[in-house]
């Protein structure tokens, strides 16, 4: 009888799962699976391979038998490098053994974080737009996500004003994300201390999403919130080697934060993957230890292909682009084609086979936006703004 009445009425799905959004990167990036020579400027990932040295150290931990479990924590030997890391570029003292936790990348790190400090009901504070897999954690976790504007006008940084008027006695977190994905968008020193300001009054965690943090441009300085005066004991930092080292699909990452939050999440990381493959984890050590002058060359190339995109974009009609400071995207704005962003984006990638990313993926203040990844060569890049230039203007001619 059960089984009948499951057959005719379908399987229970929980309020939790209906509650998280798909992705629009991922739905846009499926679409275009359809759309034969489509130009990908959807997916952030960067388009240079792993460092050779750091896949022979990969190799050759498996070749040596690191193919057992590890600890949950993580090798520590691996943390020891973390530790050596964050000291060294961060300005974080920690202790390997108790402030350090690997983890499957930087968004089982988020999902640690917030599993670690929230309760059903309790809020959390994302800047919006802000990136589009921010709310779908929290809600995995039955948290509930609070938008503060990000405007183009103000750098796409969330006022402290707004951020204080927003909190209630249910908030518990801030998430900050500097360089932010989708708006490339720094947070300066001063804006951090502010916020540092606006934690601690009001006895706030912060999760500070640093996945960008070697990329950066015009000079400035990337800034850890964590290293401010009364901030390590109440900050998260969430790492990630995918981007700098070309490594998004070895699945590694590194939260660092409080010894009791690192312990709860300890405890998570158990009963969410155990453990991050240990092979991995050996290859990790190699690209934190190892030679970094490819880094900084490959953030150089990012930074020439930054600022060909932000002037090949301002010159085509009816779209206006602020030049990013950080991260490998730009998020133009197109409000004036007078079509709503999700339209523009199907319209380019149906009549003119090039993706992007409806800004609304990223929030409701995304809307009449686009996200453009430019980690591409710079050929691609221009095809690519070809064909959006040709788009836009079938869009302009109605």
């Amino acid at each position: 009888m059960a089984q009948d009445a499951a057959a005719s009425e379908g399987v229970h799905i929980s309020e939790r799962a209906l509650s998280v959004p798909w992705s629009g990167i991922r739905q846009m990036f499926e679409l275009a699976a359809r759309v034969p020579d489509a130009i990908s400027l959807a997916i952030g990932q960067p388009d240079f391979p792993t460092p050779p040295h750091i896949v022979e150290a990969g190799q050759r931990a498996l070749a040596e038998g690191y193919t057992r479990y590890a600890p949950a924590l993580g090798l520590l030997e691996l943390r020891e490098a973390i530790a050596r890391k964050v000291w060294r570029e961060n300005g974080l003292q920690v202790d390997p053994r108790t402030e350090v936790i690997v983890t499957a990348g930087a968004v089982e790190g988020l999902l640690l974080a917030l599993m670690a400090t929230l309760d059903p009901g309790d809020e959390v504070l994302m800047p919006d737009p802000g990136y589009t897999n921010y709310e779908g954690l929290i809600r995995v976790v039955s948290g509930v996500p609070v938008h503060v504007p990000a405007r183009e006008e103000e750098g796409f940084l969330m006022r402290p004003e707004e951020v204080e008027g927003a909190i209630t006695e249910r908030t518990r977190l801030l998430i900050l994300n500097s360089p932010a994905n989708p708006t490339g968008a720094v947070m300066p020193r001063p804006y951090l201390e502010e916020m540092a300001e606006i934690a601690q009054r009001h006895n706030l965690v912060v999760i500070s999403d640093e996945a960008y943090e070697k990329f950066i441009y015009d000079g400035l300085e990337h800034v850890s919130i964590a290293a401010l005066p009364g901030m390590k004991e109440r900050t998260i930092s969430v790492y990630t080697l995918s981007k700098t080292y070309a490594m998004t699909g070895w699945r590694i990452g590194f939260n660092v934060g409080p010894s009791e939050l690192i312990s709860h999440m300890h405890r998570m990381q158990e009963v969410v993957v155990s453990c991050v493959a240990t092979f991995v984890q050996r290859a990790a050590i190699a690209a934190l230890d190892g030679p970094q002058e490819g880094v900084a060359q490959r953030v150089a190339e990012y930074d020439a292909r930054r600022k060909y995109i932000v002037d090949a974009l301002n010159r085509i009609p009816g779209v206006r682009c602020v030049e990013p400071k950080g991260a490998f995207y730009v998020f133009p704005n197109v409000s004036a084609l007078g079509r709503p962003s999700l339209e523009v984006a199907m319209a380019l990638l149906e009549h003119s086979r090039v993706i992007c990313v409806p800004g609304t993926a990223f929030g409701p203040r995304g809307e009449g936006y686009l996200r453009i990844s430019y980690a591409a060569p710079l050929e691609v890049l221009e095809e690519g703004v070809r064909r959006i230039r040709e788009g836009v203007e079938r869009l302009l001619r109605g």
